[in-house]
């Protein structure tokens, strides 16, 4: 009996593997966005549970909104029911990670029994999905570079009008890839021969500026400072101030919004920022300190001389 040889289309290309050995990155800028920020106690400063904190911060940047029970002292996952007239909703569905659900009416003003939806963003947004617009694209633009790469490795062709000048032609190439500096062959060998140019553009330097331009944005907007390493002329200090100001607004708009509902609500947390961008860049009152790249670069040569 013929052996069966016969391969399913969903075998052809399994999902499971991708190509060029490509892997997400969305995990990794999901994991800096976990760490730019940090929920404390509001009234002495203090940490909260770590597990408590994470769960905080993993619901509201992968789904927009956590809640909130005064009565419980816990925080949920939070599904908003019906609406008033200032276009919120009347009732709130808390849910736990394992699936418990529970049905509160929601407060908005501070209440010891409120019930509370905390919103991550002033308008419903996910900074999930925002991250994985640009992981997404970063993949692309590596599996177009790891295309190229490979396009641009294409053995060179030539055809042999007669098949007799074959074993010629490849005694010539053994010659060329022994080191010959000249190899010589005959006119028939030479008129013999059609050369068929296939050659690729190198286009992987382009791929990499278009995805390191995107991962840059995506890292100002949570929170991380990045450097223009590509630039040739020294980098002024406006350029500087206005990524500063980039990254602190997108990461700021996060911690305010949070802090002003739980304040609001009397709830006692605050989110504040957990990096070197408040540290170097930011004075006590959250403003932007008067720092000017120029300056330090001359006192950095001052001091070297």
């Amino acid at each position: 009996m013929a052996p069966n040889n016969k391969v399913k289309i969903k075998d052809l290309n399994p999902a499971s593997n991708k190509p060029y050995g490509v892997y997400s990155r969305f995990d990794e800028y999901f994991n800096l966005l976990m760490n730019a920020v940090k929920v404390v106690s509001a009234s002495t400063g203090e940490e909260i549970n770590y597990a408590v904190e994470t769960f905080i911060k993993r619901g509201l940047f992968e789904n927009g909104a956590m809640g909130y029970d005064k009565m419980l002292n816990k925080w949920f996952y939070v599904y908003g029911e019906g609406l008033n007239e200032l276009g919120n909703p009347t009732n709130l569905i808390f849910v736990t990670a394992n699936g418990r659900t529970l049905t509160r009416k929601a407060y908005y003003e501070n209440d010891i029994d409120g019930a509370y939806k905390i919103d991550a963003l002033p308008v419903p947004m996910s900074m999930a999905q925002l991250i994985k617009a640009t992981t997404t694209f970063m993949e692309n633009c590596e599996v177009a570079m790891r295309q190229n790469l490979e396009a641009c490795k294409t053995p060179y062709i030539v055809v042999c009008k007669n098949k007799d000048l074959q074993l010629s032609f490849e005694q010539a190439l053994q010659q060329k890839q022994e080191g010959q500096a000249v190899v010589v062959v005959s006119e028939e060998l030479g008129e013999g021969l059609k050369a068929i140019s296939i050659g690729v553009d190198y286009l992987v330097d382009k791929f990499s500026e278009a995805r390191d331009q995107e991962r840059d944005t995506l890292l100002n907007k949570i929170g991380i400072m990045t450097a223009n390493i590509n630039k040739r002329e020294r980098v002024q200090s406006a350029e500087v101030n206005a990524t500063l100001g980039q990254a602190t607004d997108y990461i700021y708009l996060l911690i305010d919004t949070f802090n002003k509902q739980c304040e609001t609500y009397g709830i006692d947390n605050k989110m504040v920022l957990n990096g070197s961008l408040e540290e170097i860049y930011l004075d006590d009152n959250d403003q932007p300190n008067d720092v000017d790249v120029n300056d330090v670069e001359v006192e950095r040569t001052q001091n070297y001389a």
